[in-house]
């Protein structure tokens, strides 16, 4: 059995083998969601102080390690991990994957734009219109019963296969989580701004500083203002959850 790593239950897929199976293998009827996590610094750093993220993330049929400072701490820890998995990656590899006559795709973004080129993306896959459906929720959404409502309900009527879900964590996968029970047999997929990078409105780090596990720092010097915190200051508290779980404590 695979012992859990700052609480989490990592998988020991690499990226192409989860994109098959994503891709290959459907939700069993009455299965419901099968939801896939992506793992980074600032993931566990809001896990150890949010009970609502944390438990959206124990009903994960999938956690992979995102971050850099998150899977060299797995490794340290003997986790036989064969690479990071993240969330930009994997979405954009099963994106390159899904087929128009097996999968219905459901995606709610930050942006028209985005929605835009995303239609535009898998319309020249051969999707038709009616097998995508896009949303951008108004802000606050996630605390507006009525527009939570009526979102989970056009995700169940649309019978999609796949759920992309980018506006941003935990808001995603809290929210996912919470109204889960209404999306029917699906896979989740809370992509974040892998989204965003998938259709372009966003600049991704070039490949060297993702490998050397800066892309941070690529993403803080674009937006500064709302990045700031999370990286400059939020982010040491991933020591002190680490030193935690050295010592076979939780945050």
């Amino acid at each position: 059995m695979i012992k859990p790593v700052l609480g989490l239950n990592f998988s020991t897929a690499d990226e192409a083998e989860l994109a098959r199976t994503i891709v290959e293998a459907p939700v069993p009827t009455g299965e419901g969601c099968r939801v896939v996590a992506t793992a980074n610094l600032d993931h566990v750093v809001n896990l150890s102080a949010d009970a609502d993220f944390r438990n959206a993330y124990s009903r994960a049929w999938v956690i992979t390690a995102d971050g850099m400072p998150v899977y060299l701490y797995a490794r340290l820890r003997g986790l036989l991990l064969p690479g990071r998995v993240t969330g930009a990656d994997l979405c954009r590899r099963v994106l390159g994957r899904v087929s128009p006559e097996a999968h219905r795709l459901f995606f709610v973004v930050g942006s028209a734009e985005t929605a835009e080129r995303i239609r535009a993306a898998m319309a020249k896959r051969g999707f038709s219109a009616d097998a995508v459906e896009t949303r951008v929720p108004a802000f606050g959404f996630e605390t507006d019963d009525a527009a939570s409502q009526d979102l989970a309900e056009a995700i169940g009527r649309h019978g999609a296969t796949h759920l992309f879900f980018g506006v941003g964590s935990p808001k995603s996968e809290v929210w996912t989580n919470r109204f889960s029970g209404m999306f029917g047999d699906c896979y989740v997929l809370n992509f974040g701004a892998g989204l965003d990078f998938f259709a372009g409105t966003r600049a991704r780090a070039p490949q060297a500083l993702r490998a050397t596990g800066f892309e941070w720092a690529w993403r803080l010097a674009l937006e500064p203002r709302r990045l700031g915190r999370r990286y400059l200051v939020n982010s040491w508290r991933f020591l002190w959850v680490v030193a935690l779980d050295m010592a076979g404590r939780t945050a």
